[in-house]
């Protein structure tokens, strides 16, 4: 009876190590679904990284306390590059329902052209992404959350070398529609007050009034014919 006691601890404590050390290789198959892109992985299934031509790495530690109520809790950090960068705890239900909470991270507006070609920026800043929550219901990433909220501080705001100042957008995303405002800080070059919405239907609206403090900002609006009254419409293709 005594060794039958032991083979079984023996048994219990190698199946332990296999599954505490398995290969993050082991959720390519999975991953394969939300990337198009090439990548590899590297560590375990508890704690790895991905890599990719595409960006530096994205790395995950799994919490194993989460597994006894039968979640899955990650903390995710992903990294493009020095410049561009963002991490965020991840829960994933049964029911396939997940949410990303504590969004934190900065992308630069040079970065973030690429994805929207056909809508040229005219200034260049860095976008930090203040706890952010975003969460999926019936469906996973690529597709768009069903809500998400949060804050975003549009840092060092410069437009054709004019140095604008911080400026601040407090949005909300639910049912496919989105409404958000966009303010200046007190130093900032241009007073803005903007709301900005999208429609189910793809239609970006922004609206409300951007007035330029400085007069070589006064004169750069009037050489580009830049109304202080802003009434912009543009359908989006995503």
């Amino acid at each position: 009876m005594r060794i039958s006691k032991i083979w079984f601890t023996l048994i219990v404590a190698f199946v332990f190590f296999l599954i505490a050390n398995a290969p993050a290789s082991l959720l390519k198959p999975t991953l394969k679904n939300s990337f198009s892109i090439p990548f590899t992985l590297s560590g375990s299934i508890w704690k790895g990284s991905m890599h990719s031509n595409y960006f530096k790495s994205a790395s995950w530690k799994v919490d194993p306390l989460h597994l006894l109520l039968a979640k899955v809790s990650v903390q995710l950090k992903v990294e493009i590059d020095t410049q561009n960068k963002i991490n965020a705890k991840a829960k994933i239900s049964p029911f396939k329902k997940l949410e990303l909470s504590n969004i934190n991270g900065v992308f630069t507006t040079q970065y973030l052209q690429q994805f929207v070609p056909n809508m040229p920026f005219l200034f260049s800043s860095n976008i930090v992404i203040n706890k952010v929550n975003a969460s999926w219901n019936n469906s996973l990433p690529p597709n768009l959350p069903s809500e998400f909220k949060g804050n975003l501080s549009i840092k060092k705001v410069n437009l054709l070398g004019e140095k604008l100042g911080d400026y601040s957008f407090n949005f909300a995303y639910l049912d496919q529609a989105l409404d958000g405002d966009i303010y200046s800080s007190i130093s900032s070059s241009i007073d803005t007050n903007l709301r900005v919405t999208i429609s189910p239907k793809k239609v970006l609206t922004m609206s409300g009034e951007i007035l330029p403090k400085t007069r070589v900002l006064k004169s750069i609006f009037k050489e580009l014919n830049i109304s202080p009254s802003i009434n912009y419409q543009y359908q989006l293709s995503y």
